[in-house]
């Protein structure tokens, strides 16, 4: 007779390692299937800021989102909200008030650039008109494939939650756009349309999200078919903007034109000679940047009716 230990293992052992392998087998199936696309991920929360990772063109940048991030237009009220901003019902009037806490965006291209930094001289006192420069230079609406100004400010209004958002940009958009897998020429019909669709993107967003939007038109320009190209880029943004409700489109052609509507560069600022535009008839000198910026502030304070302070107001004294 032999010992036990010559005895085959009892069948529950093996039963218990089969069952252990099939355990860990639907483990990893479970695991995997939670890691597709699309998989249902139980919730630890259902409310507060979420942590999101944006790309940008510059390094990737954390920020804090809101999950709910739409917010319905009628929250445009901003004087509610205590910045103080407000614009005139159809039929009514606003009184004056002191500027309040306000986030202002700021977004564009090389000329929104120029604005920028004009309005940051400018306010630079005023503590509550808390200013984001967010200008791309060389970017526009046109080609999305090189910079997509609506996906990027979705990223911008959940950061800055702005009260006020002003657009300056156009001076790279005479260019073809594609869309749908096909090319179109600059101010045909088809390029209209989806231009059109852009910019109410870019309108429509902001709104969504609570603010304002201050679109402002691009200048004169010197060369004669840039400048014809700048006006029907104007007039987009003109008819827009009449469409969606708190958007005010704001014009700067006679800014910087002489009494017979011609394009000028330079003009008496302050009693003062000086250069308003760079060599290229497009950009701005310094001083016209500060006379762009005093324009447009001032032009905040009268849409908007609130009281605001200039630093270093720069006017064209005739």
């Amino acid at each position: 007779m032999s010992d036990g230990s010559s005895l085959p293992p009892p069948r529950w052992t093996l039963r218990a390692k089969l069952l252990g392998a099939l355990s860990v087998l639907v483990l990893v199936g479970v695991l995997v299937e939670s890691t597709k696309p699309g998989a249902s991920i139980p919730a630890t929360t259902t409310s507060g800021p979420v942590t999101t990772s944006i790309k940008f063109h510059h390094p990737t940048t954390t920020v804090t989102t809101s999950p709910a991030f739409t917010t319905p237009s009628a929250t445009l009220n901003q004087r509610s909200h205590g910045c103080g901003l407000a614009l005139s019902p159809p039929r009514g009037t606003v009184a004056i008030s002191t500027i309040g806490h306000c986030s202002v965006l700021e977004i564009g291209d090389s000329l929104g650039t120029d604005l920028g930094w004009g309005l940051a001289r400018e306010l630079a006192s005023t503590s509550t008109f808390r200013l984001h420069l967010m200008d791309q230079s060389s970017t526009g609406l046109a080609a999305t494939w090189f910079y997509n100004w609506p996906r990027e400010e979705r990223s911008l209004l959940a950061r800055y939650h702005p009260n006020l958002l002003i657009v300056c940009l156009g001076g790279n958009d005479q260019q073809g756009i594609r869309f749908d897998g096909r090319s179109y020429d600059f101010n045909t019909p088809q390029w209209r349309s989806r231009y059109a669709e852009l910019i109410r993107q870019v309108d429509a967003l902001a709104t969504r999200a609570g603010s304002y939007v201050l679109w402002v038109g691009l200048p004169t320009m010197a060369p004669a078919t840039y400048r014809a190209g700048v006006i029907a880029l104007n007039s987009l943004y003109q008819r827009v903007a009449r469409a969606v409700p708190g958007v005010t489109y704001l014009s700067t052609w006679s800014l910087f034109t002489n009494a017979r509507g011609r394009y000028r560069a330079s003009a008496p600022v302050n009693r003062a000679n000086a250069v308003l535009r760079a060599p290229d008839g497009i950009h701005f000198s310094t001083i016209g940047g500060d006379v762009f910026a005093s324009f447009v502030a001032n032009e905040i304070a009268s849409i908007y009716h609130v009281t605001l302070h200039l630093d270093q107001p720069a006017f064209i004294t005739q």
